[in-house]
C-alpha cells in the first residue's frame, strides 16, 4: 500500500473512532476501530472493528451502517479526490492471534 493509501486508511479510522467514542451507546460496550484497508483504486474502505462483550459485534455493525452518512460527511473534509465506500466488518483476526497467543502461553 502506498505512503498516501496508509496515511488516509489513518485517518479515516481515526475519523471513525472518535465519532464512536463521541456518539456510541454505552450499551454496545467497548468498541474499537483496529484497521481500515483500503481498495487499490481507492474507492472502497473496509473498516474492521473489535468490541468487547463480543456478542454485540452486529449491533455494533448496524450502528456504524446507521451512521454512514454522517461519516461519510466528515471523511468528505479530508479533501480527498475519491470518497471511499464504507463497509463493516468484525476483526476475526485479532480473535485468531489472540487463541494462538493463549496456547502458545504468550497470554
Amino acid at each position: 500500500m502506498s505512503r498516501k493509501k496508509e496515511r488516509l486508511g489513518e485517518q479515516i479510522k481515526e475519523i471513525i473512532a472518535s465519532f464512536v467514542v463521541e456518539n456510541a451507546p454505552t450499551d454496545l460496550g467497548v468498541v474499537s476501530i483496529t484497521r481500515v484497508e483500503l481498495s487499490k483504486d481507492g474507492s472502497k474502505a473496509k473498516v474492521y472493528f473489535t468490541v468487547l462483550p463480543e456478542g454485540n459485534a452486529e449491533r455494533v455493525k448496524d450502528f456504524l451502517e446507521e451512521n454512514k452518512r454522517v461519516l461519510l460527511s466528515k471523511i468528505k473534509k479530508l479533501k480527498v479526490k475519491t470518497i471511499p465506500s464504507l463497509e463493516f466488518e468484525e476483526d476475526r483476526e485479532i480473535k485468531i492471534m489472540e487463541k494462538l497467543w493463549e496456547e502458545h502461553g504468550e497470554v
